[in-house]
């Protein structure tokens, strides 16, 4: 197949189905045309323990990777885990859930496991918060995971989720024992839901302080690109196509010609109702300028905290 030539941009890609063998996505993702692409390791709706990944697939989509010309992989954590549980068995099976996840991300040699960070359930955030942090604690003591990150995703809020500011998840960071192992993903659709707006530029510009002065720029390891059918603030997460949201392209724009997040993987979430994530891609990629530098200098990205990306 044809190489994607490399951009000044982000590596665009797709949350890619992993039906029949891990080992098809990396195909799948470029048949569409991603440069990364996200997946789950398992199904993300049951919480019991599933079978290992046999060696040989594991191999297999290594050299997919490879083979195809990704750039990046994610995965994304089953979506039931919720590691604020207040419920004894629900903790306890959500963090070994989580520790199955880390453990599955090395074997396939993904350094990224992105999750969303929980809900208190009526107990309130502050225990949410401290309850995440222990979760992680524990979870990396237990797993088997030593080269990947566990990556806060910021949500919408809704109902009792938490982690819907940057300034919950740099909590969560000073509170947990291990946080050179925690990054953050930025879901486009849940910042604004969640209450930032960032459709112009000083409002993108306003947004990136806030993230530098909360977690740190060198810690968004992540993107998801989706556009919102809610409103600002609405706490929806309800994801449209890329610029038929509230969002508009703007945003997009302004993302995809950061040089900041040139190394960084930024994956579409939904497939959409014209055309699929195709063509989705292509309309992200017609947004690259090249003309749009950052309007305050920052480190070049693909490092952090003197480790590699990869």
């Amino acid at each position: 197949m044809r190489r994607i030539p490399k951009r000044d941009a982000m590596y665009l890609g797709a949350h890619i189905s992993i039906s029949e063998s891990i080992a098809l996505a990396p195909s799948r993702g470029r048949s569409v045309g991603c440069e990364a692409i996200q997946i789950f390791s398992r199904s993300p709706r049951m919480l019991r323990k599933t079978k290992p990944i046999p060696p040989e697939e594991a191999q297999a989509f290594q050299e997919n990777m490879k083979k195809h010309g990704l750039a990046r992989a994610v995965i994304h954590a089953n979506y039931l885990i919720n590691l604020a549980s207040p419920k004894k068995n629900g903790l306890r099976y959500s963090r070994a859930a989580f520790v199955e996840e880390l453990d599955r991300a090395q074997v396939l040699g993904i350094r990224d496991v992105i999750f969303h960070p929980g809900a208190h359930l009526g107990k309130g955030e502050t225990y949410a918060l401290k309850t995440i942090a222990a979760s992680l604690d524990w979870s990396f003591d237990h797993a088997t995971a030593p080269d990947v990150f566990a990556v806060l995703e910021i949500t919408a809020g809704q109902g009792s989720v938490i982690g819907y500011t940057f300034a919950q998840l740099a909590e969560i960071m000073k509170a947990c024992s291990h946080p050179e192992r925690l990054a953050v993903c930025i879901d486009t659709c849940h910042t604004f839901a969640a209450g930032y707006d960032f459709r112009t530029r000083e409002g993108y510009d306003a947004l990136l302080r806030d993230v530098e002065g909360t977690v740190g720029l060198s810690r968004v390891r992540a993107f998801h690109l989706n556009d919102s059918k809610g409103d600002l603030g609405s706490r929806a997460d309800r994801h449209e196509d890329i610029g038929k949201g509230k969002l508009g392209q703007d945003p997009f724009r302004f993302l995809v010609n950061d040089e900041r997040f040139r190394e960084i993987p930024a994956v579409l979430e939904f497939p959409g109702t014209d055309g699929g994530y195709r063509k989705e891609l292509k309309l992200l990629r017609s947004l690259v300028t090249g003309e749009n530098p950052p309007t305050s200098p920052q480190k070049p990205r693909g490092r952090r905290a003197g480790r590699e990306t990869g």
